[in-house]
């Protein structure tokens, strides 16, 4: 290999490394300025959130009514959450969740639908929480009485539970 190839070759490497240090400054500048679009969207939902907190509350109120579990539904999306168990932790059958979710889903957005593969999993958007929603009285007592009757069907099988396991004996 003669000198000038050599030097030919660090020359190539050298203008392929400037390329990439060019291209991740690229990267990073892109992201930086989305994050600041992502910021200031989240902003501006939140002002509207709060400025429209009553239509929203009202809205709540329409679809949720009296329906202690469609509260419930609400309380435990704060997380992401699967749809197994989303319907395990209302007490329902899997196949009636959808009649339950229908309504805060879609346009309305009260809840996301996440989908990672084949599953589907479910989170409460911020609004619900900007609303206060735990903190509405008419919702803290659906919810209050939606857990009291999870502890007293929750009671019986443990009795249940707890004799078929002194039988063994």
């Amino acid at each position: 290999m003669t000198r000038s190839e050599s030097n030919q070759g660090r020359n190539i490497k050298r203008e392929h490394k400037e390329t990439e240090n060019g291209i991740f400054k690229k990267l990073e500048e892109m992201d930086n300025k989305l994050e600041r679009i992502k910021s200031d969207t989240h902003n501006l939902n939140r002002i509207a959130s709060l400025s429209n907190s009553p239509i929203i509350i009202q809205e709540l109120k329409k679809i949720i009514g009296r329906s202690e579990v469609r509260a419930a539904t609400l309380y435990l999306t704060r997380e992401e959450i699967g749809a197994g168990d989303l319907a395990k932790a209302l007490g329902i059958n899997i196949a009636n969740l959808a009649m339950y979710l229908k309504p805060f889903l879609g346009n309305r957005g009260y809840i996301a639908e996440i989908k990672k593969g084949r599953n589907k999993y479910f989170q409460r958007s911020e609004l619900v929480d900007l609303v206060g929603f735990e903190s509405i009285d008419e919702f803290a007592t659906l919810i209050k009485s939606w857990q009291e009757k999870q502890k007293k069907e929750a009671k019986p099988q443990q009795s249940v539970a707890s004799k078929e396991d002194s039988n063994v004996n």
